[in-house]
Parts: structure tokens; sequence; C-alpha cells
């Protein structure tokens, strides 16, 4: 199976090229599909003049951190659709935990208009007793007692969200996530019942404790995408039960075909309260809807009173981003807008199916744009690097935005089939040269670890046994 790599020496030409316009790959593990593009992001000349008087001077940078930040804000909004970015985390299940949901909430209610402006709420004597008027009257907007503040839980919608870690991983249908789940579990609902009997179960769910729904537009697990007349329906519900909708977009953000999942034009013009982000966009997080079902109430009319909501939230927390990781996001935003991203997922997709049914007619291909979920036999047949959990009958592909991705040709003769064999030499060729191998185990799609990968395929694997033994049957190109 290992046969030895072809003598893929590059001319000075050659490699000037590759770096400066990466060739596709078969890698469309893509870190869990936190890589949108092979090519660099600081294509916009501010972003450039920014890192250049980063890199000279992190000082003066520094001191624009605020204005860069609002900047981010304003591009973020701008581009997916009145969807302000509140509150910025490291990792988006950071974000999507219960009481950070919670704290965020109560932040916004207690800022807002509606209170701010309320005469029955003006400033005392008594800071204390001011503290506790504004407290109960947000807790009644929202529908709360004491539980919610205390043990605040989120329900999860059956067969469609599946988290990492956390509370949410309760839900998970691997034992290998349900085994490192922690917090309180939420409550589990299904769609699959009438609208009457969905307000039930969300009028129980809140009972119990619960402050939101949380929901994927597309399956984790298995591609399955949620039909508009469904979500249309959770939304409903979720209004008239004073219930928050969270939609997490980490996997689906641009990658789907429009900014977020849910401005698909199939969705119509529903918007959910808040919406989880992450993955490729560098900067994870919560965005908001100011104009959605549980915010519109609260008075958010004005901008200036949009970005005080913002700001007192942020104030909570020193430097939600560091200043590297700000500019990169917002390198990855312009370009995603310059380039039309959204529109490229598209057109991404529809290629990459083609040649899959070309090869393989009348195979099942799930998903949305570029975010592809077929089953696990087919990524091992066409030796591709995935997302894949071991014991997943799925495997989901996540390929790079780059404009090559939309071309058929250019893929077949780097990504797929036999012409793929000597790009796939030339890649082995590169990584022994600079002494890494490929970055994921082909089986598992965890990191890859051992030294005995295939450089025929350039696939990597780690050194579990159960890897071990599948990655010795795959068959070479």
């Amino acid at each position: 199976m290992h046969e030895p790599h072809a003598n893929g020496n590059l001319t000075n030409s050659e490699k000037h090229t590759e770096m400066a316009k990466p060739l596709p790959d078969h890698d469309f593990h893509n870190s869990w599909g936190c890589i949108y593009s092979g090519e660099t992001t600081a294509k916009n000349k501010a972003v450039r003049d920014w890192w250049q008087e980063y890199f000279r001077s992190p000082a003066t940078v520094e001191r624009k951190y605020h204005d860069l930040l609002s900047k981010y804000t304003e591009l973020f909004t701008d581009f997916f659709g009145g969807y302000y970015p509140i509150s910025l985390h490291a990792h988006v299940s950071d974000a999507l935990t219960p009481t950070t949901a919670a704290s965020l909430i109560l932040n916004t209610c207690a800022s807002s208009p509606l209170v701010l402006k309320n005469p029955d709420l003006a400033p005392s004597a008594l800071p204390t007793e001011d503290g506790k008027k504004i407290q109960e009257y947000v807790l009644e907007y929202l529908g709360w007692t004491e539980s919610h503040v205390t043990h605040p839980k989120f329900a999860a919608v059956q067969g469609i969200y599946g988290a990492a870690f956390g509370p949410l991983a309760h839900a998970s249908k691997e034992w290998e996530v349900q085994i490192i789940a922690s917090g309180l579990q939420p409550t589990v609902i299904s769609l699959g019942d009438s609208q009457d009997a969905l307000s039930k179960s969300l009028a129980e769910a809140k009972r119990q404790g619960c402050i939101a729904v949380v929901i994927d537009m597309v399956s984790t697990e298995n591609g399955a995408v949620l039909a508009p007349e469904r979500f249309k329906m959770l939304k409903k519900c979720c209004a008239k039960e004073k219930l928050w909708l969270i939609v997490d977009e980490a996997l689906t953000a641009i990658r789907c075909g429009a900014p977020f999942c849910f401005q698909r034009d199939e969705y119509g013009k529903e918007r959910p309260d808040l919406v989880a982000f992450g993955k490729g966009l560098g900067v994870s997080g919560i965005a908001i809807n100011f104009e959605s079902p549980m915010t519109r109430g609260l008075g958010f009319v004005n901008t200036i009173d949009r970005h005080q909501t913002i700001m007192y939230w942020r104030a909570l927390v020193s430097r939600p981003v560091t200043m590297p990781v700000l500019l990169d996001a917002l390198g990855i935003l312009y370009t995603a807008r310059d380039e039309d991203w959204p529109k490229r997922s598209l057109a991404i997709g529809e290629t990459i199916c083609d040649i899959i049914q070309s090869q393989y007619p009348g195979e099942e291909v799930y998903g949305l744009g570029a975010i592809i979920v077929v089953d696990r036999e087919t990524t091992m047949r066409m030796n591709i690097m995935a997302s894949t959990r071991r014991r997943c009958q799925y495997s989901r592909w996540l390929p790079k935005l780059d404009a090559p991705y939309a071309d058929r040709e250019v893929m077949e003769a780097y990504v797929f089939g036999p012409l793929s064999k000597q790009h796939r030499a030339r890649l082995s060729f590169l990584a022994e040269t600079n002494g890494t191998r490929p970055a994921w185990c082909f089986i598992c799609g965890i990191e890859s670890t051992s030294n005995d990968w295939c450089r025929t395929c350039c696939l990597g694997r780690c050194e579990n046994e159960v890897c071990e033994k599948s990655f010795k049957k795959h068959t070479c190109l």
C-alpha cells in the first residue's frame, strides 16, 4: 500500500507560486471547518496596514483596540444582516452555556431602553433597592422565576443538535461524547408533533428552568437539514412561551450558501433571537438581533442604545479578543464579503456533488452548500480527509472556500481520482521535506500522530489500534 513517493523536486518559481496561490487538496477536515481559506485573508488594504503597523509597533495598534473592535462589530453586523456580535469567546462552546446565555440575556434586558427610560425604575438614594426593582422588572418581562437565574437550562431539539462537551453534550447520540458531558441536562424536545403539542412541550421546559431552545440548521451527525416549516413553527412557539431561540451557526455560517443558514431564501424572514458563531470566522461568540421576538419589546430602536448595551456586556471582560485575533477576524470578514463566499460555497457544493455522482451514481449526499455529508465508506473509497468520528456512520466534508474548489476540472486533477495521484505525491514530498505529516487521522479525524502514513495518497493516521487496522485496509489511488 505504501508506495514510494514520486520525486517531487520543485523549481523556485513553482515553490513561489504554490506559496502564493495554494492548489486545492484533499483536506476536507480543515480543523473541523475552522479553516475557510488556504490563501491569506489579509487582502484588504486597511487590514494589511494594521498588520504591518502591529509588527512595527504593537503598542501603537493596541491603542486603537476599541476602534478596531467597533469596526469589526460594524462589519459583522452589515455582513450578517443585522446581527450584532455581542459576546466574544475563544470557542463557540464557551459561549453556549446556560449560565453565560442567562447572564447575557439579563444584561441586555437590564441595560435596555425599556428599563433605563422607565420612570418607575429611576435611581433612588438606595442602590440596593434599585437593583432589586430592576431585577424584578426584568424577570417579569422574561417570565422567569428564581430557578431560571440560579439553575438555567437549555432545551435541545431531538435528532438535530449535538455538542462536543458541556451541558449540551448530554443530548449527543455518541457515547464517547455523552460520557464527558457535564452540567444540567438539557430538556430534549421533539419537532415531530403539532404546533399545540410543541407549545405544551416548550411551556413544560420553561417550568423546568429552560431559558432558551438551541438548534442546528444542519445536523452535525448525518447532515439532515431542518425543514423551513419546522423552523417557522419552532420560532413561533418559542415566542409564545417566552423562550429565547438560539441557532448554532458555528458550522453553517457562510458555508451554507448564505451569511447565516436561516437567511437562505427557503427560510424567509424568520429571525432567531441569538446566534452562536465561530470556527472559520476566527472569533467565536453570540450575536444578537434587536428586532427578534424576545428583544423587540426592549425598545432598542436607536443604534446608540444597541451599542451601549453591547459595550456594557463587553466591559465585563477587559479584552474579549486579543489584537492578532481581531485583525485576523477582520481580514476573514472583509474577504468573505469581497469574494462573496456564501455564493461561492453553493458553487463548490454543486461541483463536489457532481463529482461524487459521476464516480458513484445514486450516492446519497446530504448537507447544504459547502457542508457535504456522505457515508464514511464514500470517504474511504475517495481517500478524502474528512471531519469523521470513529463510530459515526457519516463523514462531513468541509472544503476550503477558495475559487479553484468550484472548478470541476481542477478538482479532478488535484483532489479526486487517479489524476490527483501526482499532486498528492508532491504534497507528501513537501511534508517529508518539512518534517511534517498529514494533519488528521484518515479514520477518526483526530490529530495524526503516526509516522506510518500513506505517501501515495498523503493520508495520516493516529496510533489507535482500531484506526491502524482500518487504515491498512484502504485502497491507494
